[in-house]
């Protein structure tokens, strides 16, 4: 574990940076830090959920897996990191460092690496892959991912390598799942392999973090830096809600596939925007709710793993059989 508070010395040059930031946005382009806090919704857990589940339901079922797969792997990883790392946020690191005040609340917990760069690089950068031969449409999306990791410098919530390291989490998922991916889709009974290798690798994961890893707790005028127990508590809600997204996808690909263009345009859109607007309510709702709540551990993690599980298995079962009703009208 990284003994951030009495060993600083790797911070000097990266909080340098920062306070270079820092004066500019606390100076005449303090306006900034709204548009930057916009950006980085690309990286937060309800919209690349839902950019993944409309690919999944309405463009390409193979590409849907793929971008499910690593938006799923990337918070396993990411948050795997992030409590074996236990690394305090800039402001603890070193005083002198501000944060800006709209963006504290959504900054909690530990900080390597940055969660925002990591789904942003593995969802984005997996859309950008997929369309690799539309290079304009591929340098923006990059361009995008580029700009939410320094959004996050320059709102002073992380520092460079908490960044560097989201990012290169996010970009190295990108070709091992494609590959992982590829190798499944030669015989679908192997994405039943993969729903049994991720299972275990979560409770494998869970079971260490819960149980086996020191935390060190540390506090500041009478107050605690982070509560070691409460992002035992997160990382749990979160792996709920990846596992029911991956055990859904893989097996609905393997038992239930579909061709989204077999059906019309219009029945698509009708189909994303239902979708779109069910996730949209339970990742609001329910899973911000727990996260911000702590409440029975088991009962947060069965209500999360069933909300992914709607996303990616539930919900295509009800439009599949819809469809063939309306075939038979």
């Amino acid at each position: 574990m990284i003994d951030c508070l009495s060993n600083p010395s790797w911070i000097g040059p990266q909080t340098d940076f920062l306070l270079f930031l820092q004066n500019y946005r606390t100076g005449y382009l303090e306006n900034f830090d709204k548009f930057f806090l916009s950006i980085t919704i690309f990286g937060e857990f309800w919209l690349p959920t839902i950019i993944c589940a409309i690919a999944y339901w309405c463009v390409d079922f193979r590409a849907g897996v793929y971008l499910l797969s690593l938006e799923g792997v990337n918070i396993f990883v990411a948050h795997l990191f992030k409590m074996l790392a236990c690394v305090y946020r800039p402001w603890v690191l070193d005083e002198r460092i501000c944060p800006s005040k709209l963006a504290i609340p959504y900054a909690k917990g530990y900080s390597f690496p940055s969660g925002h760069s990591a789904m942003s690089s593995s969802v984005l950068g997996g859309v950008a892959y997929l369309l690799k031969n539309k290079k304009t449409l591929c340098f923006l999306l990059i361009g995008l991912v580029l700009l939410i990791g320094f959004s996050r410098l320059w709102l002073g919530v992380h520092t460079p390598q908490d960044v560097v390291a989201g990012l290169l989490i996010g970009f190295t998922l990108i070709f091992i799942i494609n590959k992982i991916i590829d190798w499944a889709e030669k015989d679908k009974n192997r994405y039943l392999y993969l729903a049994l290798a991720i299972n275990v690798f979560a409770v494998l994961a869970l079971i260490y973090v819960c149980y086996f890893n020191n935390y060190r707790i540390d506090y500041i005028g009478g107050e605690i830096l982070v509560n070691p127990y409460k992002q035992i508590y997160v990382t749990c809600v979160v792996y709920g809600f990846a596992l029911g997204l991956l055990n859904g996808c893989f097996l609905c690909r393997r038992f239930f596939p579909f061709n989204p263009k077999e059906v019309s345009v219009k029945r698509r859109i009708l189909r994303g925007i239902i979708g779109a607007i069910i996730t949209l309510t339970m990742m609001k709702v329910l899973l911000e709710f727990l996260i911000m709540n702590i409440v029975d551990t088991k009962v947060a993690m069965v209500l999360t793993f069933s909300m992914g599980f709607v996303i990616t298995f539930v919900y295509p079962i009800i439009f599949i059989h819809f469809g063939k009703l309306l075939k038979k009208v």
